[in-house]
């Protein structure tokens, strides 16, 4: 069912405002509710348990943003609105205008979420009469209301956009949707960029492709661990007096502390040293843990 409504506010007679209305709809007038009053007070009377699907506004001065925007409130998505404003006396010309009026009735009603405003004639019985309008305007709300929401889908690209690296994001059937393309990430890398990072290049105290290794001059055991399980032995280098008086480490790792040392470092364990200087340890690491 379709409901309609008319306000009318500033003390303008309808008469010639449901004239100009019948001339662009086919409705009959005892369907109309028709609220007439101050501005504000003639939009609040609108039934609020009804959304309009058609509503004439008509006042003999402009309408307020605030008003424009209650209307829309009190409309159903879709809803057509024609705005009615004012009168020039005759003998003005039939189809006169304001102009300056219309454009900013049109900026009024995009910003209270109307679209497509477009002035109407004034020609027709309606403007042959008494008066006729400075501003007669059209405009309507969009297909969806507050609160809709639709389904989104990335869609697998067809063979000519997959040929040219680009995927399409459906709009899932928003009216008037169109496919947004999207950019192949790989198309905004340059040669450089797309040149494998080379890491660096293990030295003696790093780990090769077999495996990490003993140091050159290994101090610290490794060496001969190796040496042992090359030939069938196994286990480290047992950490002596002698390394504890005056520790020495060819690969300079030993020193760092346990992060940096080898499994099979005889140092591992201890506190970090200075080359040369004899290792101690403190008094709460000689105490029994029970």
């Amino acid at each position: 069912m379709e409901y309609i409504a008319c306000f009318v506010s500033g003390g303008l007679a309808p008469g010639a405002a449901l004239q100009a209305l019948l001339e662009k709809e086919a409705v009959s007038l005892s369907s109309i509710d028709l609220c007439c009053g101050e501005e504000q007070q003639a939009v609040q009377t609108l039934t609020p348990t009804k959304k309009y699907s058609l509503v004439l506004a008509a006042s003999s001065s402009p309408h307020s943003k605030d008003a424009l925007v209650s209307i829309a409130r009190a409309m159903a998505p879709g809803g057509r609105l024609y705005v009615y404003e004012g009168s020039l006396p005759v003998p003005a010309t039939p189809g006169t205008i304001d102009a300056a009026r219309v454009e900013a009735l049109k900026h009024d009603l995009l910003l209270s979420g109307f679209t497509g405003a477009q002035t109407l004639d004034v020609t027709g019985p309606s403007a042959s009469n008494s008066a006729v309008p400075t501003a007669w305007v059209f405009a309507q709300l969009p297909s969806w209301g507050l609160g809709a929401s639709a389904k989104l889908s990335l869609k697998r690209p067809t063979a000519a956009a997959a040929a040219a690296g680009a995927w399409t994001l459906s709009g899932g059937g928003l009216e008037g949707e169109e496919h947004d393309e999207l950019v192949d990430e790989d198309e905004l890398l340059t040669a450089e960029d797309k040149k494998a990072a080379a890491g660096p290049a293990p030295d003696d105290c790093e780990v090769g492709q077999s495996g990490r290794k003993a140091c050159k001059n290994c101090s610290c055991g490794r060496a001969e661990a190796e040496a042992k399980e090359a030939a069938g032995g196994g286990g480290g280098v047992k950490l002596s007096a002698d390394m504890l008086e005056t520790p020495q480490s060819a690969c300079g790792n030993c020193y760092l502390g346990d992060a940096f040392r080898c499994a099979s470092c005889p140092y591992r364990g201890l506190p970090a040293f200075q080359p040369g200087e004899k290792i101690t340890l403190g008094a709460s690491l000689l105490q029994a843990d029970i």
